[in-house]
């Protein structure tokens, strides 16, 4: 008589729950943000944590399955270099989940040659965090700067001789740079990675190789990256510059 009762009592309260509109949380925790991978050097579009042309490190992850997922949140912890050690982990941003850019970010509150760590926790809509993600980690170079390029100008002709230059001033462990032209309509042209002739830092050269199908009277868009601690073929050091323009007037 006393289990019937205590069942009944059971029911009664789960049915008031229910009857109010209230839930009982799941304990249950979600699982784990994850990273979408580093692209390529010669990949386009660039995915993954990379150098961003504003100044900062932009991060991208992938939207989780669980409908309960509620935010996001990135965690951002310092190396310290002559203390060889890690900081703390600390909360960088709370993300809306649905939100414009809920599963990218760019932090801008960097310094260069500094290397942070990340790491990203799912919340669901009872409140309960995930574990944490897999961590990943970048630094930033010096980037070259919009006035360091050349041409730059949606009226300045590239030359005949189809130049590309730019200064470079900073001596570090730079291993690399990376061209990337874009049509007018943002479209990928062409991109190629070579080595500097300089890594003290100085005027660059690059040449548009013929086979770059330039058509006369557009604008076309250039950048330069720098990349270095390579593993795998990825980048975990670089920089990006501004967008610089060129007209291209052929004969």
């Amino acid at each position: 008589m006393g289990l019937w009762l205590l069942a009944l009592l059971t029911l009664n309260f789960a049915l008031l729950i229910s009857a109010c509109g209230l839930d009982i949380e799941d304990p249950t925790p979600p699982s784990p943000p994850v990273w979408v991978q580093k692209s390529l050097p010669e990949e386009w579009p660039e995915r993954g944590i990379d150098a961003h042309e504003s100044g900062g490190i932009y991060l991208e992850w992938y939207s989780q399955p669980e409908i309960e997922i509620m935010a996001y949140h990135v965690f951002r912890a310092t190396w310290y270099e002559t203390l060889d050690s890690l900081g703390d982990y600390e909360l960088l941003a709370s993300l809306e989940r649905g939100s414009i850019g809920s599963t990218e970010f760019v932090d801008e509150e960097i310094s260069i040659l500094v290397r942070y760590f990340y790491k990203l926790k799912a919340e669901n809509d009872s409140g309960i965090l995930s574990e944490y993600s897999d961590s990943l980690n970048y630094m930033l170079m010096p980037a070259v700067r919009i006035f360091q390029m050349s041409p730059n100008g949606q009226s300045i002709e590239l030359g005949s001789e189809r130049r590309l230059s730019w200064t470079y001033y900073y001596s570090v462990e730079m291993e690399d740079y990376c061209i990337s032209i874009l049509t007018q309509n943002n479209q990928i042209l062409y991109r190629d990675n070579f080595q500097p002739t300089n890594y003290e830092g100085h005027t660059e050269v690059w040449i548009i190789p013929d086979e770059v199908d330039l058509i006369s009277g557009q604008v076309y868009r250039w950048r330069v990256d720098t990349g270095s601690s390579y593993i795998d073929r990825t980048e975990l050091t670089g920089s990006e510059s501004p967008w610089a323009t060129f007209l291209f007037i052929g004969d």
